[in-house]
């Protein structure tokens, strides 16, 4: 039985030409591929999970998905002493010839989305290259192991709706720009099941806010559809009675932080659940 350490891309690349990598980005590359040869890493921006969204054609048609999970992001430039030429379709045929090899595919009519299962792992990769370069200095692959995200932070329902009435959940994840529930929110919905089942006298307001990126029309749509999709959620799968639950949409209007910085935007989405008085 074959087991897939690698991807053969071209040749097989000394340890020597690796030794110009940039310090922070040193065994930033997944161990069963490696690069073009020739190319040392120039930057990375790789984390244990987060979100990607691929953009590629089919047949002149723009397709979206959004895949999450370990992320790899790793730049490339070609060593200065390197004499050898590769075009951009070169790079990009080595890539796809190497996911096919595997019994992956190409997602896209240019090849440059592929797909292929490795290690028991669903892995989407876009390869970024200068178009039509005869002789490309640079290019980028992104790298997605779609997994579920580890859930760290668990807040107390009871204690934060006693406190403040209300509770912030950031464990209620959605698929970018959807009100689809991903997987990856089930620890934190059962915490409102458990608390709702622990208190059957309580009845609760699910509040959607956003952050202020985008129209705020779309916004105020979107947090209303996702509060609904929660409710829909702790009545099919918490068998909750729906006369305790109703849903409402805020979109950007209740910030807890500022929508100019990425952080303050993490907190802006979110959803609340606000207890009723009777």
């Amino acid at each position: 039985m074959k087991k897939i350490f690698f991807l053969l891309l071209c040749v097989l690349v000394s340890k020597f030409s690796y030794t110009q990598d940039t310090q922070k980005c040193e065994e930033s590359e997944p161990n069963y591929i490696n690069r073009m040869p020739g190319f040392e890493i120039s930057d990375c921006k790789n984390s244990d999970y987060n979100e990607a969204e691929f953009i590629y054609y089919v047949k002149g048609k723009a397709e979206k998905i959004n895949k999450s999970g370990k992320y790899y992001d790793i730049y490339y430039n070609k060593q200065k002493d390197v004499t050898q030429k590769y075009s951009s379709a070169q790079i990009i045929e080595n890539y796809y010839n190497a996911i096919v090899k595997i019994k992956g595919k190409t997602l896209a009519d240019k090849k440059t989305t592929l797909f292929a299962n490795i290690n028991g792992k669903e892995v989407y990769l876009k390869i970024h290259t200068a178009e039509n370069s005869s002789d490309a200095k640079s290019y980028r692959i992104e790298i997605v192991e779609v997994e579920q995200m580890q859930q760290d932070i668990v807040i107390n329902l009871e204690e934060a709706i006693d406190r403040d009435g209300k509770a912030a959940l950031y464990g209620i994840l959605f698929d970018t720009d959807k009100s689809t529930i991903k997987p990856e929110s089930e620890k934190a919905l059962q915490q409102v099941i458990d608390y709702l089942n622990n208190h059957p006298k309580v009845n609760i307001i699910i509040v959607g806010h956003t952050d202020m990126v985008g129209a705020y029309d779309h916004n105020l749509k979107l947090s209303k559809e996702r509060a609904e999709a929660v409710k829909e959620y702790l009545v099919k799968t918490g068998k909750i009675d729906t006369s305790r639950l109703d849903s409402e949409g805020v979109g950007p209007l209740c910030p807890v932080s500022t929508n100019e910085k990425d952080e303050g935007k993490t907190l802006n989405r979110r959803v609340e659940i606000v207890k009723k008085l009777k």
